[in-house]
């Protein structure tokens, strides 16, 4: 829908209007005897409310021809008890302490990434040389994914989403589910010390192979497309605001918060998947029927909790308030591994290139359908 496209950074005309209107707004009335009302939800206190509820579910339970079907392993599908299990089986991976000790690891690649930028030399599209190369070699080191088989896999994924001919998404989409596959058969036989090894060696008969091919298929596609959106973004907006990022290069004592202010402002995922009312509930004054649907809009929330002109980029702004990972039990599970990648890749941004500009100021800079998605930016120094 139009209300989830952008206007540059901010939110479009449309879903500026809907915000106008308070927390929740509806969209329209389905033409059905069941009469079920589509909300949706741009309130921060009310996105919180519906999504901490044990009164709405997951689950696609109506409409198309996937109505009623989880995907295994996709855990923003599940509800509880399913999702309760599956969650206690892959968050061993992403304990804070693991994570900490992939950060030289991250740094690594980071560091190897604006390395080859700056050896080529500008203008650089740093889309497929800063975002692409530093989320996806993240993530396949995270899921032990051999570096060998990293560029093909990345390229699959990258297809599977972006393709043009609905043939070829299917066609890169079964390659990448058919490689997937191959690597958990091979870390049954022999797991290491990566997410997938982990997961089986502490939890290997409790988890089905569909579950965790789902679960690595589902990490490597919020690693690989949503870290790097950001991180395309999070250039563009360097460019735009290069005094602000000048304070974190130079003084970044004084900016301690930054990351939140800049996922808050940027939030790569503008909505989540609708939520199904289970029984009749009240959120934010609106009454919501059993069967109704909510749809919450994670960008109306981050902009409207600061209102205009306050929901300005400030670098820095006190801890920024945001559900851009989400609220409840669907919280994201690899925000931890995220952040770190965001922490390691701007600093190192603004300091490599402290004159990094648009290499073509007078171009529009073009944004493909939502979520967040810059389809290219080039850039020079």
């Amino acid at each position: 829908m139009a209300i989830h496209h952008r206007d540059g950074f901010d939110p479009a005309p449309p879903l500026r209007a809907l915000m106008a209107k308070g927390g929740m707004t509806v969209l329209g009335v389905e033409d059905a005897p069941e009469a079920r009302t589509a909300w949706l939800a741009t309130g921060y206190d009310e996105i919180r409310q519906v999504l901490g509820s044990d009164k709405f579910s997951a689950k696609l339970i109506f409409g198309g021809t996937d109505a009623g079907f989880t995907f295994p392993g996709f855990l923003t599908q599940y509800d509880p008890p399913e999702h309760t299990r599956l969650r206690r089986l892959v968050t061993p991976p992403f304990a804070i302490r693991r994570i900490q000790g992939f950060r030289p690891q991250v740094e690594k690649i980071v560091e190897a990434t604006l390395d080859a930028i700056e050896a080529g030399g500008g203008p650089v599209d740093f889309v497929p040389r800063f975002g692409w190369p530093i989320a996806t070699t993240v993530t396949c080191d995270f899921l032990g994914i051999p570096r060998d088989d990293q560029a093909e896999l990345s390229r699959a994924l990258h297809a599977s989403r972006a393709e043009k001919s609905g043939k070829r998404r299917v066609a890169a989409g079964n390659k990448f589910w058919t490689y997937m596959s191959q690597i958990v058969a091979r870390t049954r036989r022999d797991p290491g010390d990566d997410m997938f090894g982990v997961v089986v060696r502490e939890h290997g008969d409790e988890i089905t192979d569909a579950e965790l091919i789902g679960v690595a298929s589902f990490v490597m596609g919020a690693g690989g497309d949503q870290v790097a959106r950001f991180l395309a973004a999070g250039a563009w907006l360097m460019v735009e605001q290069p005094e602000q990022f000048a304070v974190l290069r130079d003084k970044p004592e004084t900016v301690p918060d930054w990351l939140d202010e800049m996922v808050r402002y940027l939030t790569s995922d503008e909505k989540t998947t609708p939520r199904i009312a289970m029984q009749d509930v009240e959120i934010g004054g609106c009454p919501i029927k059993a069967g109704d649907t909510v749809t919450p809009s994670f960008l109306a929330a981050n902009r409207a909790n600061f209102p205009n002109p306050e929901d300005a980029f400030d670098i820095t702004r006190q801890r920024a308030a945001h559900v851009a990972f989400g609220h409840g039990i669907h919280h994201c599970l690899g925000r931890p591994l995220a952040e770190m990648v965001f922490r390691a890749a701007i600093p190192a941004l603004a300091h490599r290139f402290p004159t990094l500009r648009l290499a073509e100021p007078d171009r529009e800079i073009k944004l493909g359908p939502p979520p967040f998605d810059v389809e290219a930016l080039l850039l020079d120094w």
